[in-house]
């Protein structure tokens, strides 16, 4: 899954090297204004509905016998989608705005990857039992109880941990805003 990642990353930069884009010259204007990552509150909870979000969409690919080819595609467009804005961001800001594009948006985003790369791995386990009882014979007896059982469970532990970084992460995001506006 995380080479699915650097799968999309690698082309979202060669898409975005140009900064002409209308697209990546207003990502790069939201991204580049302070104020829009002074105020802690609106940030704090724009994270953690990104985090439930992504979080329960790796959920739902548990559920599904094609579940890590969803999961793939997915990690490839967020690699896609953040090549494009490092670059555009770059050509537009310069190192200083990416620099600061990194700490309010970036640094919680590849936090927020590492909880959803660690529950895929389960959501593959159990995806993989639906896909045997589907196409091969069926899954031995209770395994596929047990996977979405621990499915469950690390979801629930990965929403607490977001919510957690989701919490401090915008509290560094907000004073280096403040720092910088």
């Amino acid at each position: 899954m995380a080479a699915a990642l650097l799968a999309g990353y690698l082309p979202g930069l060669w898409a975005g090297r140009s900064g002409q884009t209308g697209l990546g010259q207003q990502l790069a204007a939201y991204y580049g204004r302070a104020e829009q990552f002074s105020a802690w509150g609106p940030l704090c909870l724009d994270q953690l509905a990104a985090a439930f979000l992504q979080l329960f969409f790796v959920l739902l690919c548990g559920f599904f016998a094609a579940g890590p080819v969803l999961l793939g595609l997915f990690f490839a467009a967020k690699g896609l989608f953040w090549g494009f804005c490092a670059a555009n961001i770059l050509q537009q800001n310069g190192a200083a705005g990416l620099l600061l594009y990194w700490v309010w948006a970036y640094l919680p985003a590849l936090c927020l990857f590492f909880l959803c790369l660690w529950l895929a791995g389960y959501a593959a386990q159990l995806s993989g039992g639906l896909f045997q009882s589907v196409f091969g014979g069926g899954a031995p007896r209770g395994q596929l109880h047990a996977a979405a059982r621990r499915l469950g469970v690390r979801f629930g532990v990965a929403l607490l941990c977001a919510g957690l970084l989701s919490v401090v992460l915008s509290a560094l995001g907000a004073f280096a805003a403040r720092w910088v506006g």
